[in-house]
């Protein structure tokens, strides 16, 4: 078996800190394969001098950019006291411009933008500076490890900053098995089942930088001067702790009519959505099913995973029922927000993406068909939302929180009788269920902690209807009508001692990650979790 080529930087100042930053400017860590890299090829560029890469630095840089690293970062979190600068911008050039012409009283101070910084603080060990380590897998590689090590050395080790410039490192490269590293540090692993967003170089990147360096080179020519774009060659990869609880994966698609705007479908009736959604699935996944269904005939598959419905073999072995969750989003973020439905995410159980991707292929800008006694805007289609693209109301129900509410009521495995311990012990039987398995303590209500959404009530009285009640908030469907709903908080972790409540709480060292949908209503939009941290 190969070693790893090791990439390491020793952060070497007194009090290390990380500055980097990635999309949206905020604070990144650990700093990215593509940060890493550019710093790499920035060193190699500086010690020619203006000449030409050599060509087996260029060759061993080519075989390194399609590699998808493991990390191995010190803890950091986000400096809970920062600092502002007063940064120069391009305006600047205007009051130069005013002293040219003799107009003294010109001020630069004028000029300024305040920019408030908040580093990354890197955690080290007493009297250690902290160290990063980059793990390239080369099983892969036809070079030679130990001539691409030769090759790379007086490169890496040429390298002063990794992020800002005030970051500042020593860099070595060796060869290591992964053992030898393994309790330096926190390991991140590129995953398909969340995590944090991080730029990695891909083929054709090494080209790109170097095309670009040029053309800043040349971008005034003359009088004449060409603006040179960012660089956009590059993949966006979701790296999470080895230690991380691992989320469900998810697809999520935006409603969108014929003008391209947003469709937005009342709450209360968000099981129209799912039945649209479902009923799509399932007769594109009659036409177009994968190809591994693992034993299953593409029948048995669309019937028990695509349309949900438990086959009479696993009722009789008890095997647990997997499948797909169609679960409309509620819009949520701002108070005054309307919670109408204008998204759907598709749910799969851990393991299951690449069935999850080929659906979401081939639902993406399909028509939706309204339902029985439903309208919806003509036109109306699903568009896949890019992973990494921003979206508050996705990543409120996705991101990792130590802390979850509800926003559509829990529907619990039974009736509780009204009798609180057999609430409690039912929504202990729900949280198995829907997977949940990391100690938490939970409370329930009627109503949500959302204000705008809907109690978990079926009827309120009403004298004037005819059995002197009438049906309230969400519509559920018919199996579920006879079953207790409450309104759920969870918060994951534990008491320091178990057996006294009023001990101090230790929540769990990461956050639970989301989407979480707890109950028998999860596959359909009932208890869905948002975070509230």
């Amino acid at each position: 078996m190969k070693p790893d080529l090791c990439i390491s930087f020793r952060f070497i100042q007194p009090f290390p800190l990380f500055h980097g930053r990635r999309d949206g400017e905020l604070p990144e860590w650990p700093p990215s394969p593509m940060r890493a890299f550019q710093a790499l090829l920035n060193a190699a560029c500086l010690r020619e001098r203006g000449r030409a890469i050599a060509p087996k630095l260029r060759e061993t840089l080519r075989a390194l950019e399609a590699l998808r690293p493991q990390i191995i970062a010190p803890p950091a979190s986000v400096s809970v006291v920062g600092y502002r600068a007063y940064v120069p911008h391009n305006l600047t050039d205007l009051v130069s411009a005013a002293w040219h012409r003799g107009n003294l009283d010109a001020s630069i101070a004028e000029y300024r933008i305040e920019k408030d910084i908040r580093p990354m603080r890197i955690q080290a060990a007493d009297e250690e500076l902290p160290v990063l380590h980059y793990l390239y897998p080369l099983e892969r590689v036809t070079l030679e490890p130990e001539e691409m090590v030769a090759v790379l050395r007086p490169s890496v080790r040429s390298i002063t900053h990794l992020g800002w410039g005030i970051d500042q490192v020593a860099a070595d490269v060796n060869l290591v098995q992964r053992s030898e590293v393994s309790d330096t540090g926190e390991r991140w692993l590129p995953s398909e089942l969340g995590g944090r967003p991080l730029r990695v170089p891909r083929s054709g990147t090494l080209d790109a930088l170097l095309s670009r360096h040029e053309r800043i080179l040349t971008r005034l020519r003359g009088r004449q001067w060409t603006r040179v774009g960012r660089i956009s060659v590059f993949d966006r990869v979701l790296y999470r702790r080895e230690s991380d609880p691992v989320g469900r994966p998810y697809v999520v698609f935006r409603l969108l009519d014929d003008n391209d705007d947003m469709v937005a479908y009342p709450h209360a009736k968000l099981i129209h959505i799912t039945g649209m959604v479902r009923h799509l699935a399932i007769e594109t996944m009659k036409r177009n099913p994968p190809r591994n269904l693992r034993g299953r005939t593409a029948e048995e598959w669309v019937e028990t995973y695509v349309a949900g419905h438990m086959s009479p073999d696993d009722k009789a072995s008890g095997t647990p029922h997997a499948q797909f969750s169609y679960v409309p989003l509620p819009s949520i973020g701002h108070a005054h927000t309307d919670p109408a439905i204008r998204r759907i995410m598709v749910v799969a159980p851990v393991g299951d993406q690449a069935w999850l991707n080929h659906l979401a292929r081939h639902l993406h800008g399909r028509l939706l068909k309204p339902m029985p006694n439903t309208r919806i805007p003509p036109g109306t289609r699903l568009e896949l939302l890019r992973p990494f693209a921003k979206d508050g109301v996705r990543d409120a129900y996705t991101r990792a929180s130590h802390s979850w509410a509800s926003f559509t009521p829990v529907i619990l495995p039974g009736h509780d009788d009204h009798k609180p311990e057999k609430t409690r012990k039912l929504i202990l039987k729900a949280l198995i269920q829907s997977g949940i398995d990391q100690p938490c303590e939970f409370e329930w209500s009627a109503f949500s902690r959302f204000p705008k959404s809907y109690s978990a009530h079926k009827y309120v009285r009403d004298e004037q209807a005819r059995d002197g009640r009438r049906p309230v908030g969400y519509i559920r469907p018919d199996h579920l009508h006879n079953q207790t709903a409450v309104h759920l908080t969870i918060r994951f972790g534990r008491r320091e001692d178990p057996s006294n409540p009023e001990s101090p709480w230790i929540p769990l060292e990461h956050g639970v990650p989301g989407p979480l949908t707890i109950g028998a209503g999860r596959h359909c939009g009932f208890g869905l979790m948002a975070a509230i941290e």
